[in-house]
């Protein structure tokens, strides 16, 4: 695992990197289609074609960013985040939430 979850500001649980990430650079699963544990978070909706659920750590506490350092990648029953850049160690990892409307067909609900 290259990530933690920090939680040095419980009003922003955020995910770190624990060592630098290489471009291209598996990072971890953040959505799966069946829960990892009682912790994972169901994501159903009615336009989704089936269940999905975050995952217990990357899924649940990866934040949003428009410019994320981070792609999402589906790969068979899975979404992976993937290195978009080098992400030095101690760097936030972001994700662009409205990526995984394309894999997924979940439309999370944004106001930014």
């Amino acid at each position: 695992m290259k990530y933690k979850i920090n939680t040095e500001d419980l009003t922003n649980i955020k995910i770190t990197a624990i060592q630098d990430i290489l471009p291209y650079e598996s990072i971890g699963i953040w959505v799966i289609d069946k829960p990892m544990s009682d912790n994972s978070r169901y994501l159903f909706q009615n336009q989704m074609q089936k269940k999905w659920w975050e995952t217990d750590d990357l899924g649940r506490y990866c934040n949003h960013s428009l410019t994320p350092n981070t792609i999402v990648c589906l790969q068979n029953d899975r979404v992976e985040l993937i290195a978009k850049i080098p992400i030095q160690k101690e760097t936030e990892i972001l994700v662009d939430y409205r990526t995984i409307t394309e894999c997924i067909g979940y439309i999370p609900n944004l106001n930014f």
